[in-house]
């Protein structure tokens, strides 16, 4: 489990980079030449290069539904298509591998702008930030998720639970693996808490979908304890499959 100790210095991480950061220019995690608002990570040429998705565009949305392919997913909205040495890479880069959690923030407030107003702000109960597995969370100092979540929540006012998905063991990186084997390494993986069966309506949030293997496993997991439960999908960047 994510102790106590391991959350102090998770927490004191963030803390130094936030004095760094006031003291230090933020330079673009993109283009890594103009200065940029330290809760923003990139600069404003940088993300006018970025093609953002309409809400709930079809392409994207179908993307993502045919990949988690459960009736209990209801709708999935996705920021942009990832794509490789591109802006969408940086941000992306810059918030899972660079301890840049404020990118986190600024892509969820997208994220929660991109469906302000919509039924799904006032449907949703909570939002749940797909889990990553402790060691890793100590090490990166954060669970980027959750950020992604916390800028989404900081829009619209869903409020975000924790915990209620834990994620058991260490697995292999995603990135290169074939999609059954995708499949395969995040089988019985997570684990759902009881508390889902209070629950109506949830929001589950991501980083990056690619074949959709992790959060499949994840609402199969949600769903076994509640077979009823409404499930929305946010996500920043969906690789878009050839």
């Amino acid at each position: 489990m994510y102790t106590s100790f391991q959350r102090f210095f998770s927490q004191l991480k963030i803390g130094l980079d936030h004095v760094f950061g006031l003291i230090f220019p933020q330079k673009c995690v993109s283009c890594d030449k103009e200065s940029v608002p330290k809760s923003k990570g990139v600069c404003f040429a940088c993300t006018s290069k970025i093609n953002w998705s309409k809400p709930f565009e079809k392409e994207v949305n179908s993307q993502i539904l045919q990949g988690v392919n459960l009736s209990n997913v209801h709708a999935a909205q996705g920021l942009f298509y990832y794509s490789k040495e591109g802006v969408e890479q940086a941000l992306i880069h810059s918030l899972k591998y660079r301890g840049s959690w404020k990118t986190g923030l600024f892509l969820g407030a997208k994220l929660g702008l991109s469906i302000k107003g919509m039924e799904y702000e006032t449907q949703l109960d909570c939002l749940i930030p797909i889990p990553v597995f402790h060691r890793k969370q100590f090490d990166r100092g954060y669970n980027q998720a959750y950020y992604i979540a916390k800028g989404l929540s900081s829009i619209t006012g869903i409020p975000i639970k924790q915990n209620l998905v834990i994620k058991r063991k260490q697995t292999q990186s995603q990135t290169k693996l074939t999609s059954e084997k995708r499949r395969l390494n995040v089988k019985n993986t997570f684990l759902a808490s009881e508390k889902f069966k209070k629950l109506k309506s949830i929001g589950l949030v991501d980083d990056v979908v690619t074949t959709g293997s992790t959060l499949s496993e994840v609402c199969k997991e949600i769903i076994n304890v509640n077979g009823s439960i409404k499930i929305i999908i946010f996500t920043i960047g969906v690789a878009r499959i050839e």
